[in-house]
């Protein structure tokens, strides 16, 4: 029934292994068209352990689950199927191989994967992204913390997911599942069910690790929505950056409903439905302070600061209580835009009693507070009036304020602007329509036209500062550019620092630039850039602010939501009802409280929009191999 489901959201060939579904995509962005999973029985769906490779036509790609077994020994069932044109025959083999477990010395043949569980402790479902682990077995962005102690106990029970439930199963019942934004960085997905009514907060994606080679794009697993769409009321987005709405094209190929963001996300999401052919008839407007009911479940929007224009807090009030979403936050006092973040409202929720706060962990690390996003300018322009030549600055397309102070300083030294990079022309264009960026005339020029003025007349604006190897910056650095030719005179600014897991490919751009003899501006130290997630001091004060019955750390990797949930104990919650799980965890309220409930499937599709060959665990490895050795 899944696979079938799976089927229209996906456009090209899909990888499950264990909860992870890994997706290649042909010349068109779509997700892939197959999915292995397993069975719906009795309103719960079993995970398999088992490999399967199906073989068909040319053209149709190719479905493979693969499940590596824990502990010592492995057993693959390996069913290959080969049918002609015509409906031939089919072959199947097993082969089963053992492997020793060196450290363990066990020697035992499994059928299946299964979970073991700590003694004392329900058995816990335990995600592996293979894909994304490369040689050394690491995983960047998509650990799943077991919390398990030291001790196992000799039983094994596989894991059972939860699917869909029958109607009014959840009757008086509030469940909030992250699909995508736990123990890793991006892709950010949540659900929030009452009873049997779904909204779906935001839909992101996550960019590749370099091992992860031919993979374009990660989305969450979206088979428990896709399994459950009859159920979803409406998708609410917080704010316009990739890692919240860059999946959300490929979720409305399969779901109908509204889309509630705001004015600046709506004109983001029109530009990315248009390149997937998505009609934008789903899309409705809303702004900070506005209520909307959905079904049984009234959602309001509260005015935040981030290092995009319109992003919004969302709250959604209950029968059985309100819950809070922070989104991306930080709080600003001299935002770019002037738009003060809505401490007022919070304050309001707080003093009413709110059940749950989801409250962003990215900078839960850092001590202090965040600088202000008008800090850079002055940086910019220091940097912009000392350069001789040209000036290249690079930074996140989607950061509408920082493209502004850049241009504010190209103006300021008389500088025309051009803009580069697919996504930095879309965001420009979308922004300066719809009244978020004040450009004065004649400012932006073509670059057909660039060469008819001198070189301290001109600033380049720029997509690659993540070192990604097809943007603007890194063909510049490597002499690859179709248009511009870099020179020992011009100055490059990154306006931005790496996201973990690029730093390799942004400093080998840095040595690059310095070996052409560039002026290159960047790191933390020259203020060139600053964060637009909240540091220590302001999650406490988003905490004394709402002063929540349950806390739930988001937003990012295993250690940061521990460390988020040690800074919600220090602020008074009760260590009982501080909540860390991952993806797929369901926190489930009701009358008599709340507490961690089941799970559901989650996990990652991989996206290759150059369609050659699926991109499953086996593929990466084979690319990895090719890479390294010929």
């Amino acid at each position: 029934m899944l696979n079938k489901l799976m089927n229209k959201i996906l456009g090209g060939t899909v990888n499950t292994t264990d909860n992870q579904v890994t997706a290649q995509v042909k010349a068109e962005p779509t997700v892939a068209k197959t999915a292995t999973l397993t069975a719906v029985a009795e309103g719960e769906q079993k995970q398999t352990r088992r490999r399967t490779n199906t073989r068909r036509p040319a053209g149709e790609g190719r479905t493979r689950q693969q499940t590596a077994g824990e502990g010592a020994t492995r057993q693959r069932r390996s069913t290959n199927t080969r049918t002609s044109a015509n409906g031939g025959r089919t072959n199947t083999t097993r082969r089963t191989n053992t492997r020793r477990n060196a450290e363990q010395g066990e020697g035992q043949e499994r059928k299946t994967r299964q979970t073991r569980a700590p003694r004392g402790e329900n058995t816990r479902n335990t995600r592996t992204n293979n894909g994304r682990n490369g040689q050394n077995g690491q995983n960047r962005n998509n650990n799943r913390p077991n919390n398990r102690s030291t001790g196992w106990n000799n039983q094994e029970e596989q894991v059972e997911l939860v699917g869909r439930t029958p109607n009014g199963a959840n009757k008086g019942k509030f469940q909030i599942i992250p699909l995508g934004g736990l123990g890793e960085i991006g892709k950010n997905m949540t659900i929030f069910q009452y009873e049997d009514e779904i909204i779906v907060l935001d839909s992101g994606l996550a960019f590749p690790s370099e091992d992860m080679l031919g993979v374009d794009i990660v989305i969450p697993d979206m088979s428990y929505i896709i399994e459950n769409k009859d159920r979803v009321k409406a998708v609410v987005i917080t704010h316009g950056h990739e890692d919240h709405i860059g999946s959300l094209a490929y979720l409305m190929k399969e779901i109908s409903c509204p889309v509630y963001a705001t004015n600046l996300v709506c004109g983001l999401i029109e530009g990315k439905f248009k390149e997937h052919k998505v009609s934008p008839k789903c899309l409705r407007t809303i702004a900070a302070g506005d209520e909307v009911q959905i079904g049984q479940v009234t959602v309001g929007f509260i005015q935040t600061n981030h290092s995009i224009p319109d992003s919004c807090a969302v709250y959604f009030n209950t029968p059985i209580g309100t819950v809070l979403h922070t989104g991306d936050f930080k709080i600003d006092q001299t935002p770019v835009d002037g738009r003060l973040m809505d401490m007022h409202k919070f304050a309001e929720l707080g003093n009413k009693g709110v059940l749950a706060l989801l409250s962003d962990s990215t900078n839960v690390e850092k001590p202090g507070t965040t600088g202000s996003e008008s800090s850079v300018g002055p940086a910019i322009k220091q940097a912009v009036g000392e350069a001789k030549g040209r000036v290249v600055l690079a930074t996140f397309a989607s950061n509408v304020s920082r493209i502004q102070q850049a241009i504010d300083a190209a103006v300021m030294f008389n500088r025309k602007v051009v803009v580069m990079g697919r996504s930095m022309v879309n965001v420009t264009e979308i922004a300066q329509e719809r009244g978020y960026l004040n450009i004065p005339p004649n400012t932006i020029i073509d670059v057909d036209v660039m060469h008819n003025y001198t070189d301290d007349q001109i600033m380049i604006l720029t997509t690659g500062s993540q070192g990604e190897p097809m943007a603007g910056l890194s063909r510049m650095a490597t002499s690859n550019h179709r248009t511009v030719e870099l020179a020992p005179n011009d100055t490059v600014i990154i306006s931005a620092t790496p996201i973990p897991g690029n730093e390799g490919a942004v400093g080998r751009t840095i040595d690059n630039l310095l070996r052409l003899g560039c002026n290159v501006v960047y790191g933390k130290d020259r203020g060139i850039h600053v964060s637009g997630h909240a540091s220590q001091e302001e999650l406490k004060t988003m905490l004394n602010l709402v002063r929540p019955e349950y806390f739930i750390p988001v937003h990012g990797e295993y250690r940061m939501l521990r460390r988020h949930g040690e800074l919600g104990v220090a602020m008074g919650v009760d260590p009982k009802k501080v909540l860390i799980g991952d993806n797929g965890q369901i926190f489930e309220f009701d009358k008599d409280g709340g507490r961690k409930g089941g799970r559901v499937q989650a996990g990652a599709i991989f996206v290759d929009g150059l369609g050659v060959g699926d991109v499953g665990n086996i593929v990466i490895r084979d690319r990895q191999q090719l890479a390294q050795e010929g």
